[in-house]
């Protein structure tokens, strides 16, 4: 059986790009599972904003500290926001719960 070798190249700043902004959009479209977390229920009130904006200003050093990594969390931001708009829905985790009045 014969394997096809992948030749190794050398890890540079595309690599660096290619892993932030994986590791961004992870994070952002797995944001509810962050909202969940116990040691942030202090600080999830209004929908859990508190912890969005900090996880984007976290998400936007680290991205500071790489060269040509500016501006890669607002990119996947409207990513996100452009493929929803699209009908990706928040790509397929569970459906937003909606507030429904009981009637009598």
């Amino acid at each position: 059986m014969r394997s096809n070798k992948i030749d190794k190249e050398t890890w540079n700043d595309d690599h660096n790009i290619a892993l932030l902004r994986a590791s961004i959009s992870i994070l952002l479209t797995h944001r509810p599972d962050i909202y969940a977390t116990l040691a942030l229920r202090g600080v999830s009130e209004n929908g859990g904003n508190r912890i969005n904006q900090k996880l984007q200003q976290m998400l936007k050093k680290l991205c500071a500290t790489y060269s040509s990594a500016e501006g890669l969390v607002e990119e996947e931001i409207k990513h996100l926001k452009d493929s929803k708009a699209a009908g990706g829905g928040n790509n397929g985790g569970t459906p937003k719960k909606r507030k429904v009045k009981d009637e009598e």
